[in-house]
């Protein structure tokens, strides 16, 4: 039995007075030619074997056979064996191609007329006339029978007879007339496609002209070549579909022989006389052109976003001067709007803060250059400005049609902020809408944006930049953006160097603290983003520089400070136009309050002894003759006020034993307990008050902190501490793995207190770019020269995302190098608020003598807050009680300054006293320190102290007054007979000294608070909240 048995509702049913057998006979050879409907699929090895579809086949008397699918086009050519008969099957037919089922035999008029398919469109085959090549023969071509065929040899009747009763009228069937009127001549567009093949979809490989004259089909290209020629009679119509040489067509649209374009006949080929096989069937969808279809759609000549919706951003429109500078071919001018997706996550100050970096590249600004700096604080959003007008430069232009204003952009940030820029441009913009590379140690990456369209950001670090400069200088960057660009702050370094090589006028600087020493860095950045705005140093020095610092001195003439305020004032005019700087402030109603403390504590009686130690009198001067021996004393100092057990790192690591510096570590080392471990924080004040700070977290809050420190050693201190103490932390530095860097800020960001309580950060490792919004205490343990790199790691925890009031402990060693270094940092940040327009607090000190050079190897242990005496500030933080004081100074300082002693020991009673050398020293040094007057004073060694402190926690840490039961009266003529106990109890209420407490107590702390502002207590002020 055959494998597949043809259903019987395809065959027709015998009635009674049928003439004819119910199966047809057998065909045992071709003595004509015949037409079977099969059913056809493609070869398998499946066990239950189905057929796809529906088929024709036409064999011819050679047993040469076609098979056609339904819709009139070839499937498969080869030869069929005798017999032939229903139910019978060939396998691989066509070369192996198609399995055939014959189902039921047709008459080959059924297949002439177009009945037996699907469509039943009538075929019109012409005659074929002698060929001009006898060697020519056509493809896939078959001879049209005659036309008279009888039906009783052929052995089959038509299946759409109108009754099964009728009898025959006539012995033949005519074959309808394929003779049609020759119309007039015709030119005609056409699709064309090569012929043959099972194609499912009408897709068409290009446009052609059709010219039909004196019978003669000519298909011209769109350049004016024949491409094939055939004759025909016939006429044509529209949507009607014929054969030209091997090409498929169709008729589009008739033209005129004007619109087909001239072509060169010496050139035609030789005509063919292949038969045209046409079929015209009725057309019943409106036809639409290839290039329509298929091509991208014409881009409208307007702005990419509306700028007429609601909360749009839309930018400067250029000005007249520069439409005709850069609008040379007089393009549409649009408008450029801010992606909406970014538009609305952004807020008002990064609306205001996009606008101006795009004014700036455009140059719309009145200044003449390309460049900028956006130098807002910690935590405004410079990032997600700065994606935004990536964004906006690569994807829109003020000129239609002239394609985006840059292709490609390049960040270059320190290498612990790669990762995070890349993460941020993933975070805003998806990783799909813009190609981001990131350069590491390979060239493949450089290569790929380099030869890439779709590569548009370039992330590269500092570094790395020195190294690669060749290879993407020439790779069309159009825009340059440095983050934390206070590291060009030489016009001399390698990475500003770099730089000269790329030929990119659009220059990005993005900083928080854009000045940090002098006036020359700042105009090293001006420099580098507008070259030639400031001139060259030499006359910015003599033009602004000098005369500025000069009017900042407290002994300046009323001629210089009236020519400094004015240059001040032409500088400052000159920085608005291309420097834009916000403060904190305008955060408070987006993100929590913070309030940051500086807190004083007293050192450790161990750390009184080493200072003593390596600060002896008639040594000092043999430091200051030495600039290599002064900066390793300071060093020393440094350390000995974060923990003495640094100096045996530092012994270790000195291992020259006839110098003076070797001997007195070596005597401070003996200071030491024996026994003493790394996790022992009893010998360092500050450790002692972090400690006890720590503890309280632990036990009353569930908040996590973290702890910043400039020195790896510190942190090694702090870790051994932790594990000591069973504290969970993470640890970020410089031996960090970059990939886990990320991964450690996320684990502490998303933990609880028990899983992650404490991060230890080193500043110079990740004290810029990371975002530890999952702590909201943050304790400085040791402050640096620049202030720059205590504000950035100070501002780690009060970022977008932080849900909890933030608290910001700074730890000072009181009377120490650490109150030094704060007061050098105060007058460096007055420089810069004056340049930035902040400049509230009027200090006036920009530089240091060498008195102030001299005043760091002093050591005051008997003041409560140095920096406080200084200032001279008449609130209720008293000055502290300096009798027998001891301070350590040169022999110079006793010639040179007669009469100086420690600032904290100075009295207004004595100011009288004073030289004229002196005063003006201490009005400087009150000058310089002006902007802590906004700070809140308290005097922790006062009573009443606990109560003027917002922070519970840190109130907690003050030292409390131990008194004797015994002297507690409950009648008052007992107190008044008892003088010797009367004379105790009013000693206990006098106010403490820095004498009666011990080492590690919090003597003063400088508070200041968002919270103060918000309701208005400090009156202006709040202008100068800063991060």
């Amino acid at each position: 039995m055959p494998a597949f048995q043809a259903p019987t509702s395809l065959k027709r049913k015998a009635e009674d007075n049928d003439v004819l057998p119910t199966k047809r006979p057998k065909v045992e050879d071709f003595g004509t030619d015949c037409c079977w409907l099969v059913q056809w699929r493609n070869p398998t090895n499946k066990k239950h074997k189905t057929y796809e579809g529906e088929a024709i086949l036409v064999v011819k008397q050679d047993s040469k056979a076609t098979l056609y699918d339904m819709e009139r086009r070839i499937m498969a050519s080869g030869k069929v064996m005798p017999p032939l008969e229903e139910g019978r099957e060939f396998g691989g037919f066509g070369g192996g191609s198609k399995d055939i089922h014959l189902d039921r035999q047709l008459s080959m008029p059924e297949f002439l007329t177009g009945a037996c398919f699907e469509s039943a469109v009538p075929v019109q085959i012409n005659p074929v006339p002698a060929p001009l090549k006898p060697a020519f023969k056509p493809p896939k071509t078959f001879n049209p029978p005659i036309s008279k065929i009888n039906t009783n040899t052929a052995g089959c009747r038509s299946s759409n007879a109108s009754s099964s009763n009728a009898d025959a009228t006539s012995d033949t069937v005519l074959v309808p007339s394929v003779a049609s009127n020759i119309e007039s001549d015709s030119f005609w567009c056409v699709n064309w496609r090569k012929s043959g093949g099972n194609k499912k979809k009408d897709i068409w490989e290009g446009d052609a002209y059709l010219k039909h004259e004196h019978g003669t089909l000519t298909m011209i290209s769109e350049e004016g070549k024949i491409m094939a020629t055939v004759s025909r009679k016939e006429s044509l119509s529209a949507g009607q579909r014929l054969f030209v040489g091997g090409k498929e067509v169709q008729l589009v649209t008739e033209m005129t022989a004007a619109q087909i374009p001239n072509s060169d006949q010496a050139g035609s080929p030789v005509v063919s006389e292949v038969p045209a096989i046409v079929s015209t069937p009725a057309p019943s969808k409106r036809y639409i052109p290839v290039a329509s279809f298929y091509g991208a759609p014409v881009k409208t000549q307007g702005p990419l976003h509306d700028p007429n919706a609601e909360g749009a951003i839309v930018m400067k429109y250029p000005r007249q001067e520069h439409i005709q500078r850069y609008n040379k071919k007089n393009r549409a001018v649009v408008d450029v709007v801010l992606d909406p997706i970014l538009a609305r996550r952004m807020r008002p100050h990064q609306h205001e803060g996009v606008k101006f970096l795009y004014e700036c590249v455009m140059g719309l600004r009145k200044h003449e250059g390309n460049g900028c700096i956006l130098a807002d604080e910690m935590g405004l959003g410079k990032t997600l400005q700065t994606i935004s007008l990536i964004w906006t430069l690569l994807k829109q232009n003020p000129y239609a049609g002239a394609g985006p204003i840059i292709n490609k952009a390049m960040i270059v940030c320190p290498v612990s902020l790669i990762n995070n820029w890349k993460n941020e441009f993933h975070k805003w913009l998806g990783r799909d809408r813009i190609g981001v590379t990131v350069c590491d140690r390979k060239l493949d990456a450089i290569r790929t944006f380099a030869s890439s369209a779709r590569q548009n950001v370039l992330i590269v670090g500092y570094e790395r930049l020195r190294t690669i400069t060749k290879e993407i200088a020439t790779c069309g960057i159009g825009l340059i953006v440095c983050d934390e660009g206070h590291r060009l702050k030489s016009s001399k370094g390698k990475t500003f160097a770099s730089f000269k090589a790329f030929n990119t006028p659009r220059r990005i600087i993005l900083s928080g603290t854009p000045i940090q020493n002098d006036l020359g860095e700042f105009h090293a950045m001006a420099d580098f983003c507008n070259p030639g705005l400031l001139d060259d140093y030499t006359s910015f020095k003599r033009t602004y520089e000098n005369p500025i610092i000069k009017s900042r001195a407290p002994d300046c003439t009323t001629k210089e400070l009236e020519l400094g305020e004015k240059r001040s004032a032409q500088l400052m005019n000159i920085a608005k136009s291309f420097v834009l700087r916000r403060e904190a402030t305008i955060l408070g109603n987006y993100l929590p309050p913070k309030t940051e403390y500086v807190v004083f504590v007293t050192p450790s009686s161990t750390q009184l002894s080493i200072f003593a130690r390596l600060l002896q009198p008639d040594q000092v001067e043999d430091y200051m003759h030495s600039t290599v021996e002064s900066l390793a004393v300071i060093n020393l100092l440094i350390k000995v006020s974060s923990s003495p057990i640094l100096l045996k790192a530092a012994l270790e690591k000195d291992r020259n034993e006839r110098s003076l510096l070797y001997r007195n570590i070596k005597d401070a080392v003996s200071l030491l307990p024996p026994d003493v471990q790394v996790e022992n924080a009893s010998l360092s004040g500050k450790l002692t008050a972090i400690a006890r700070l720590l503890h309280i977290i632990r036990e009353t809050t569930d908040e996590k902190c973290v702890l910043v420190s400039h020195y790896t050693s510190t942190l090694n201190i702090l870790e051994a501490f932790c594990v000591k103490q069973n504290y969970s932390y993470f640890r970020l530095d410089g031996s960090t793995p970059l990939p886990k860097r990320q991964e450690y800020v996320n684990a502490f960001n998303k933990t609880d207190q028990r899983s992650g309580f404490i991060f230890l950060l080193s500043s110079k490792a990740g004290g810029v770019g990371i975002n530890l919004i999952g702590g909201s205490r943050l304790c400085l343990i040791d402050s640096d020269w620049n202030p720059s790199h205590d504000l950035q790691s100070m501002a780690r925890c009060h970022r977008d995302g932080q849900r909890k009031p933030v608290f910001i402990y700074r730890f000072l060693t009181t009377g120490t190098i650490d109150e030094k270094i704060f007061q050098r940092q105060i007058i460096k940040l007055g420089l810069s608020n004056a340049l930035m327009g902040s400049d509230t607090a009027g200090s006036k000190g920009d530089s240091f003598t060498k008195k102030d050079l001299r005043d760091i190897f002093r050591v005051d242990p008997n003041t409560c807050c140095n920096t406080h005496d200084l200032i001279d500030c008449p609130c209720q933080g008293d000055r502290s009680d300096d009798q027998g004081s001891w301070t350590i100074s040169t022999s110079n300082d006793k010639d040179e300054m007669k009469g100086f002693v420690c600032a904290s020991q100075v009295r207004p009673s004595d100011m009288t006293k004073l030289s004229k050398v002196d005063m003006e020293y201490l009005e400087r040094k009150k000058a310089s320190l002006a902007s802590l007057d906004e700070w809140k004073h308290v005097n922790c060694l006062r009573s009443d102290s606990r109560d003027e402190i917002q922070d519970e926690i840190l109130a907690d840490l003050l030292y409390t007054r131990e008194i004797d039961p015994a002297d507690d009266y409950s009648h008052p003529l007992l107190e008044a007979v008892d003088l010797e106990r009367r004379e105790r109890i009013e000693k206990t209420k006098r106010p403490l000294t820095v004498r009666d407490v011990p080492g590690g107590t919090v003597s003063f702390i400088f508070e200041k608070s968002s919270r103060l502002f918000e309701h208005g207590n400090q009156g202006e002020a709040s202008s100068d909240i800063s991060e």
